[in-house]
């Protein structure tokens, strides 16, 4: 039996992190916890815990890393504005994992060591699919094993997930795939789209 894949963050990725997150703070009602930056990658973050070992992560350059301009991950360096670029899920089977989802025609990429510094100076590593190899417009989600590393979405910030939505015009392409690892269904939609919906304390606020 195929081990289900848990939901274990998305990537709202933005032209400015700062910007971004300061809009979300204002719409939800809540602070982002601090993240860091992803060396190679071009890339920071800020994230908000969800509970439930979920978190929402606003991912976009990092001036830091000028040599990366133009070739940083998700493409963020071209987007005119923020959106809700990808998912990942976790699993302590990541090799069997990425076979598997291979084996049903959908590559998610080969197997990487990610790892990123808090603040504090704390290293945070994980082995992951290489997000260079982002597919299928986004719907296809990352995969992640955090292995000795803390959770971040492990902390309670007061926001919770009421619904993921996947969306894209060829469905069936996923639909055996995703079922067998306990994935939401995709729903048919004119163009690829991850859709979130938030309970916050300033109401119910969708992401796309």
């Amino acid at each position: 039996m195929t081990q289900p894949l848990a939901l274990d963050h998305l990537l709202y990725a933005t032209p400015d992190v700062d910007a971004t997150t300061a809009e979300l703070e204002e719409r939800f009602g809540v602070r982002f916890n601090p993240g860091g930056r992803h060396p190679n990658w071009g890339t920071r973050n800020r994230i908000l815990p969800l509970g439930g070992s979920v978190y929402l992560e606003v991912i976009g350059p990092d001036e830091e890393q000028p040599e990366q301009a133009g070739n940083r991950i998700l493409d963020v360096d071209r987007m005119q504005g923020p959106a809700m670029r990808w998912w990942a899920v976790r699993t302590r089977r990541l090799v069997g994992a990425v076979e598997a989802l291979r084996a049903a025609s959908l590559d998610p990429g080969s197997i990487i060591q990610g790892k990123r510094h808090r603040p504090d100076g704390t290293l945070l590593s994980w082995s992951m699919t290489d997000p260079r190899a982002r597919s299928l417009d986004g719907i296809l989600p990352l995969l992640i094993d955090w292995e000795q590393t803390t959770h971040p979405g492990a902390e309670a910030s007061g926001v919770t997930l009421r619904d993921l939505r996947i969306e894209h015009p060829d469905p069936a392409r996923f639909a055996v795939a995703f079922d067998r690892f306990g994935l939401p269904e995709v729903a048919r939609g004119e163009v690829a789209a991850i859709v979130a919906t938030f309970d916050t304390p300033n109401g119910a606020i969708t992401l796309r």
